[in-house]
C-alpha cells in the first residue's frame, strides 16, 4: 500500500486476512459491513468500493476496494477481515491535522451552498465537512468542478487546488479556476459624496483587470475604501452591500463588475494637538512645523507626519529608540479627535562605525575625510542622509547609495555600512 509523504505515520494502511482468511477463489460472501466511519452509510462505502454485498468476490477485489478507500486521504487505515459470515472493513479516519476545509475562490456561477451540493452528487464520500490533504479526493473534486465549468460552455477550463503553507496552522484548501482567469472589469461604489469620489478614483482604477476572489476581493475593496476615508476624516465610514455582475466570458478572461455602497458617516476634525515641548523640541517650532493644524479633518496621515518631526528631532541627538505616543480621545457628539502627544526617548546611542563598499582604496579615502561622525560621537539618525547629499561632490555624479544600519541594543552602538554603486552611463544614439 502507498504511504503519504505528507504524513506517513498514520497512512500506513494495513490489509491483513484474519485466520478465516479469503482464498484467491471465488467466494459468495452473505456481507459485507464497515466500521469506524460513522460520517459515512454502510450504502455509501459499499457503493463506493464497487463491492456487492453477498456477491461474488476474490480476494483481489476485496484488497482493491481498500485500496481504493485508502486512497481518498479519508482514512488513517484500513483494515479488512473475513470469513464464512462476510467481510468487515475496519476504518481510522484520517486525524485532524490531515484534513482542511475546503474554499471556493472564484466559482462565480454558484454559491458555496450550491457547490456544496452539486460536489456530494458527483464527488463519491465528499460530505463538506473537510478534505483531506493527501489522497486522490482533491484531484477528483478538481474533475467534478472542471467538468461543471465545461457545462457552462468553457471547454479547456482548468481547476486546481492550493494547500496553505501551514497546514498546522490551519486554513483552508483552495479551489480555484485557474483559466480562464476570473477577473474584475470595473468597481463602481455607490453613495459617494462629490467631495470624496477624486480620492476614491485610483481604487477603483487599480483594483480593474486584477483576479477576482470572492472573499479577498471584497475585503481588500472594504479595506482600501475604508483608509482612504479615514485619512479623510470619516472614522465611521463602512462599505455594504457588496455584489458583483453576472460573469461575461470574453477573450480576456471571465470578467466581472462589482459594486458597492458607502455610508460614510460624520467628518471627524482635529480638536488639539498638544506637544508640551522638551529640549530637542520646543511647543513653538513644533506648531511652526507640523502641518497637522487644529480644525483640519482627522487623519492618520498627517499626524504620522507630524510626529515623525518628533522621532527626527530625538533621532538627531541618538535616541533612535524613541517612541512617540499619541493616544486619540474621540469626542463622537462633536465629532472631534484630540491628540495630546509624549515621548518615551529610551537610551542613547553612539556610533560604533562606518564602511564604505563598491568604492576604490582612494574614494574609500576621500569619503572617510569628508565623514564628520566619528566613532564614540552620539549616532545623529538625520547624517548619513545628509551625507549622500554630498557623494556627487565628493566622487563626481552618477553614484547610487544605500545604508544598512545595524543597531546593537545591549551595547548602545550603531554600525553603518554605506555602499556605493556607479550608474551606467547613457548610452549614445
Amino acid at each position: 500500500m502507498r504511504i503519504s509523504p505528507i504524513f506517513p505515520a498514520l497512512a500506513v494502511v494495513c490489509l491483513c486476512a484474519s485466520a478465516g482468511r479469503l482464498s484467491s477463489q471465488t467466494r459468495v460472501l452473505p456481507a459485507i459491513t464497515f466500521t469506524g466511519a460513522p460520517a459515512y452509510s454502510q450504502s455509501e462505502l459499499l457503493a463506493f468500493t464497487g463491492l456487492k454485498s453477498a456477491g461474488s468476490l476474490t480476494q483481489q477485489q476485496v484488497q482493491d476496494a481498500a485500496q481504493r478507500l485508502n486512497d481518498t486521504g479519508l482514512f488513517a487505515e484500513v483494515n479488512f477481515t473475513g470469513n464464512d459470515k462476510g467481510i468487515v472493513f475496519a476504518l481510522k479516519p484520517a486525524p485532524p491535522n490531515a484534513m482542511l476545509p475546503a474554499r471556493f475562490a472564484n466559482f462565480v456561477w454558484w454559491q458555496d451552498d450550491e457547490l456544496d451540493r452539486l460536489l456530494k452528487a458527483r464527488v463519491a464520500l465528499y460530505n463538506g465537512a473537510a478534505v483531506p490533504i493527501a489522497g486522490n479526493m482533491r484531484e477528483s473534486i478538481c474533475t467534478a468542478l472542471t467538468s461543471m465549468l465545461e457545462e457552462k460552455g468553457l471547454a479547456g477550463a482548468s481547476v486546481s487546488s492550493i494547500t496553505p503553507a501551514s497546514s498546522r496552522a490551519g486554513g483552508s484548501l483552495v479551489f480555484s479556476i485557474d483559466s480562464p482567469p476570473v477577473l474584475i472589469h470595473s468597481l463602481a461604489l455607490a453613495d459617494t459624496s462629490p467631495a470624496m469620489q477624486s480620492n476614491l478614483a485610483y481604487i477603483m482604477q487599480d483594483i480593474a483587470g486584477q483576479p477576482w476572489d470572492k472573499d479577498a476581493s471584497f475585503s481588500d475593496i472594504a479595506s482600501r475604501v475604508v483608509i482612504v476615508y479615514r485619512d479623510q476624516g470619516y472614522l465611521d465610514a463602512v462599505i455594504v452591500k457588496q455584489a458583483h455582475s453576472a460573469p461575461a466570458v470574453t477573450a480576456n478572461g471571465i470578467q466581472l463588475d462589482l459594486t458597492a455602497s458607502v455610508i460614510e458617516g460624520a467628518q471627524y476634525h482635529v480638536s488639539q494637538l498638544a506637544w508640551p515641548g522638551s529640549e530637542f523640541l520646543s511647543t513653538s517650532d513644533f506648531n511652526k512645523q507640523s502641518k497637522f493644524k487644529p480644525g483640519d479633518p482627522d487623519s492618520p496621515t498627517a499626524l504620522r507626519a507630524s510626529l515623525k518631526l518628533l522621532s527626527n528631532a530625538y533621532g538627531a541627538k541618538g535616541y533612535i529608540a524613541a517612541r512617540v505616543l499619541a493616544p486619540p480621545v474621540i469626542d463622537r457628539t462633536a465629532h472631534q479627535v484630540a491628540y495630546t502627544i509624549s515621548v518615551d526617548p529610551g537610551p542613547q546611542y553612539r556610533l560604533k562605525s562606518v564602511t564604505f563598499l563598491g568604492v576604490s582604496d582612494e574614494q574609500t579615502r576621500q569619503l572617510n575625510s569628508a565623514w564628520k561622525l566619528h566613532p564614540g560621537d552620539i549616532f545623529d539618525s538625520s547624517y548619513p542622509m545628509k551625507f549622500v547629499s554630498q557623494v556627487g561632490a565628493i566622487l563626481g555624479q552618477g553614484y547610487r547609495v544605500a545604508i544598512a544600519q545595524k543597531q546593537d541594543s545591549s551595547a548602545l552602538t550603531v554600525d553603518l555600512t554605506v555602499t556605493l554603486t556607479k550608474s551606467a552611463a547613457p548610452r549614445q544614439n
